[in-house]
């Protein structure tokens, strides 16, 4: 699960830059997987559109993440982005991502297939929480 979520956000970072053309693009992802990345052809830090999808033949695993669009979050505008995954291995088949321009604020919601929400990570003002399936909620704060 670890290293998924990190070619996930790794993935997210690359979908976020390459808001810059109107194209679809294939690469080669670890294992011989292709991953499609289609960019929206917007010049802006919140490329609306921009998507990537990969599956594995072998075993009929879909993931994809999208740029779905802009909300206003606490007076803070925010872009918004969802993953997507049909792998029936994974606790997680859904994340909704915010980020705010400056990358100062953020939101990672992780829900499960039924839509119940698993875990709960955002930053805002210095302050990270975290809030796991239990409920439990974890607070860091740094200096800022």
């Amino acid at each position: 699960m670890k290293i998924k979520m990190l070619v996930v956000m790794v993935l997210l970072i690359v979908v976020a830059a390459s808001g810059c053309s109107d194209d679809s693009t294939i690469h080669e992802a670890e294992g011989g997987q292709d991953v499609e990345v289609t960019s929206s052809g917007e010049d802006d830090w919140c490329p609306v559109g921009t998507s990537w999808q990969s599956s594995n033949p072998a075993t009929g695993e879909q993931v994809s993440m999208e740029v779905t669009g802009k909300e206003v979050i606490d007076g803070v505008e925010m872009c918004k982005a969802e993953f997507n995954s049909n792998d029936p291995g994974e606790e997680i088949a859904r994340i909704e991502y915010m980020w705010s321009e400056d990358g100062e604020i953020f939101s990672w919601k992780s829900f499960d297939a039924s839509g119940k929400l698993v875990s709960e990570m955002s930053m805002k003002d210095g302050t990270m929480t975290i809030v796991d399936e239990e409920g439990t909620v974890n607070t860091i704060t740094t200096n800022q």
